[in-house]
């Protein structure tokens, strides 16, 4: 009897640790955010004909630009909308989405945009903070251009995606196909 009302009360002990441990990991992981610098501006340069595909970015007056991924709560990245109003994406207090191949979140201010239809096409380009919150008030730059049929995209110094968001789907992408080749396979020697 002894022995069964110890082992509850190392049971509801250890319980009790591992809640008050997660709830510690949970709260550390949000980093708490420096505010938004002001007075700040966001000009956005159309692709070249040698880079097709490839905006460039200036932020005045410079901020610390990093990927969210580095956790930096004194850091900022920007949010490149690839023909998205992010007027219509975004709202007061809600993180920019991630996982979706036409918002690039990047702390490069030389960003390819990835193969793009031939026509008109705009990026916006927002700044925002380490939860992927948009600056209040809003620092915000956009450009229109063409891009002419039979263009290449550009394979320049950032032509990849910014890590863990787009580069995420297309794992996500990777593992269903895996799997469903697997379950292909599965069903065939089954039969």
């Amino acid at each position: 009897m002894i022995i069964a009302r110890v082992s509850a009360l190392v049971v509801a002990v250890t319980l009790a640790a591992s809640v008050m441990v997660g709830a510690t990991q949970t709260a550390s992981a949000a980093p708490s955010q420096a505010p938004c610098p002001s007075g700040e501006t966001i000009s956005v340069t159309a692709p070249s004909a040698a880079a097709s595909t490839t905006v460039s970015v200036a932020v005045t007056p410079p901020v610390n630009l990093k990927p969210a991924a580095s956790g930096d709560s004194a850091s900022y990245h920007l949010h490149y909308f690839v023909d998205i109003d992010p007027s219509t994406v975004v709202s007061a207090g809600k993180p920019v989405p991630t996982g979706n191949p036409k918002i690039i979140h990047s702390a490069s201010t030389s960003q390819d945009l990835g193969a793009l239809s031939a026509g008109n096409h705009t990026v916006w380009v927002v700044l925002g903070d380490v939860s992927h919150l948009v600056c209040d008030p809003v620092v915000q730059g956009s450009v229109s251009f063409n891009v002419a049929a039979g263009a290449l995209p550009a394979t320049g110094t950032s032509g990849a995606p910014a890590a863990g968001v787009n580069g995420s789907a297309f794992w996500l992408i990777l593992a269903g196909t895996v799997a469903a080749g697997a379950g292909l396979a599965l069903r065939r020697t089954a039969r």
